[in-house]
């Protein structure tokens, strides 16, 4: 029994070996494994200049880089200007000062793409020359053409690929552009010492159109039939134009023979002097209202803010609150005997008089409605005390002796003390 039992174990592990082995096997059959290049994406100072390989292209050949934010300044005379900004022309003025920069000795770089500009195309020693149109073809010969395939004889800067072959697997490859191989003619100088040696270009070209100089060219460079980078004289100064697409920039830049065609057309060399104008960028409006007008903001900013402390709700009274006490019996003949020699027994009376009808309102309902009677008899019910002898207390026009006061002023004082003593009636 239990050989039985030890057999049956090892044949499910060799059930299990054997399945395990078929799945291997059957994977490999499946699948090809073949080594892609993946390019590794830039970071630091590479992930924000798209120029920053070819600016430490020409550090490293002894020239100096400057990178502004714009074109509000120009470069020295006799430096090299690389303009590749959009709004470059944001001020109308600044297309005169480039042409009387170059006149005066400076070297201006520009991609073929952008000397078309209608501010510059008036004195660029260069031109952007199009093909003649291309005929079209009878429709009883040919398919109607549509916009797609005008966008596309138009657009297409380089060559359809071919078809891989149908055994041949689809993977990822990255997008990498063609090569071309390009030479220098003989008619203008060469940028290298002799002999001449054949430029292998690598990025994307535009057939679609050429450039041309309206002048004797002081360089060249040229294949497939067009011109891919020339030079020309303007003044004293010179214009390169390059038409190979994005031939600077930092993931093409390194490939093929590209590094010496862009230090060729840059001219750059021990201590020469490189800009690199690719944006026109403005400080922030409230960065720039500090630096111009910083003793304007505080001046506004302390008015604002003593301007709120101003309006704003108070967490407690403006001042201290006197401690409530009460004062002796001295101090209150003392003040009553001033008030007297001041103003006299009636204005006494009346403050007594205007002391109790403040209580009596919020004791009595619609006090302000009754006559003088009715208001004596209201308090005389709340108070317990004679009505007629208020009704008299309260009649200001009555004249009275001095020595009757002393008990009017304690009828009144009484009946206030005794309305204080009750709840006030609820108003409705």
């Amino acid at each position: 029994m239990s050989t039985f039992t030890v057999n049956r174990d090892w044949l499910l592990r060799g059930l299990l070996v054997a399945l395990v082995l078929g799945a291997v096997a059957w994977l490999a059959s499946c699948t090809e494994w073949v080594e892609v290049e993946v390019p590794i994406p830039p970071h630091g100072e590479a992930a924000k200049n798209d120029l920053y390989v070819t600016q430490q292209l020409v550090r490293r050949l002894g020239a100096t880089v400057a990178t502004p934010t714009s074109l509000a300044k120009l470069p020295p005379p006799q430096a090299t200007l690389l303009l590749n900004s959009w709004y470059w022309d944001l001020f109308p003025e600044r297309a005169q000062q480039l042409k009387a920069w170059v006149e005066g000795g400076g070297h201006l770089v520009m991609y073929a793409g952008d000397i078309n500009h209608k501010q510059l195309k008036a004195w660029l020693p260069i031109q952007r020359v199009d093909p003649p149109a291309k005929p079209r073809r009878p429709a009883a010969s040919a398919p109607a053409a549509t916009e797609d395939d005008d966008d596309m004889d138009e657009d297409d800067d380089t060559p359809a690929p071919s078809a891989a072959p149908a055994s041949s697997p689809t993977i990822f490859r990255p997008n990498t552009p063609p090569c071309h191989d390009g030479r220098e003619p003989d008619t203008a100088p060469a940028s290298y010492p002799e002999p001449r040696q054949p430029f292998k270009v690598c990025t994307w070209m535009r057939f679609n159109w050429t450039v041309r100089a309206t002048v004797a060219p002081s360089w060249l460079l040229e294949g497939d039939g067009n011109l891919w980078a020339v030079r020309a004289p303007l003044g004293r100064g010179q214009v390169t134009a390059l038409m190979p697409s994005g031939l600077l920039s930092n993931d093409i830049v390194l490939r093929g023979d590209n590094a010496l065609l862009a230090v060729a057309a840059l001219q750059a060399r021990q201590g020469a002097d490189i800009w690199f104008v690719t944006e026109e960028k403005r400080p922030h409006l409230l960065r720039w209202l500090w630096h111009e007008a910083w003793v304007a903001v505080l001046l506004a900013a302390a008015a604002l803010a003593l301007a709120l402390w101003r309006g704003a709700r108070r967490f407690g009274p403006l001042a201290t609150a006197a401690t409530p006490g009460r004062r002796s019996m001295a101090e209150q003949i003392a003040g009553t005997a001033q008030f007297l020699r001041r103003e006299g027994p009636e204005a006494l009376l009346a403050a007594q008089i205007r002391a109790l009808e403040t209580v009596a309102r919020s004791h009595v309902r619609h006090y302000d409605r009754l006559g003088r009677t009715e208001r004596a008899l209201a308090i005389a019910q709340a108070t317990s005390q004679n009505a007629q002898a208020l009704g008299l207390a309260l009649d200001k026009s009555l004249a009275r002796r001095r020595v009757d006061l002393p008990a009017t002023l304690e009828l009144l004082e009484t009946a206030r003390r005794l309305l204080l003593q009750r709840d006030p009636t609820p108003r409705k």
